[in-house]
């Protein structure tokens, strides 16, 4: 005995029935049984990407303008550094250089903790702006500068520090 299926059927495609479309006035035709959705979308808002760009552009411009200038401060505790071991002995600091060298580290960690927070902001609502396609373009930049930009604020205390320190030699 054979336990094989039988043959399927014929697929006949399902056909749409008015069965459900609204009875004909005095000779109308009957209304569809669906409206199609003909609603037009609004295009969204940039606005979401344009703020990013806008956290990210502020975490890189206000954090290089905070190392550069911890960088030319910085001339004025390096020449107070040991030639051979190149490290500052705090102890041997004259009071006047004591407060330069703490304006110094005050400038350094605030440059990188507003690059830190505002790229982060920018960084976040760029890669949502991206996803949720209200400011692409600008969100994409927005992630770019924010991810880059750190080199801009190391370059600029960089070139802020040999600026310093080539101007008191």
């Amino acid at each position: 005995m054979s336990t094989t299926p039988p043959p399927p059927e014929p697929y006949e495609p399902a056909t749409r029935r008015d069965d459900h479309a609204a009875p004909a006035v005095s000779g109308a035709p009957a209304a569809p049984a669906y409206a199609p959705y003909t609603e037009s979308r609004s295009t969204p808002s940039k606005k979401l990407g344009v703020i990013a760009f806008i956290a990210s552009l502020i975490a890189v411009v206000v954090g290089s303008i905070l190392a550069f200038v911890a960088g030319l401060q910085s001339a004025g505790v390096a020449q107070y550094a040991d030639r051979e071991t190149n490290q500052i002995d705090p102890n041997t600091l004259p009071p006047g250089v004591e407060q330069s060298a703490i304006l110094v580290a005050t400038l350094s960690v605030l440059a990188f903790v507003v690059y830190g927070v505002f790229a982060l902001w920018g960084l976040i609502q760029g890669i949502i702006a991206a996803v949720k396609n209200r400011g692409r373009g600008w969100a994409i930049a927005a992630i770019i500068l924010a991810v880059l930009g750190g080199i801009v604020v190391v370059v600029a205390l960089g070139v802020g520090a040999a600026a310093g320190v080539g101007s008191v030699m």
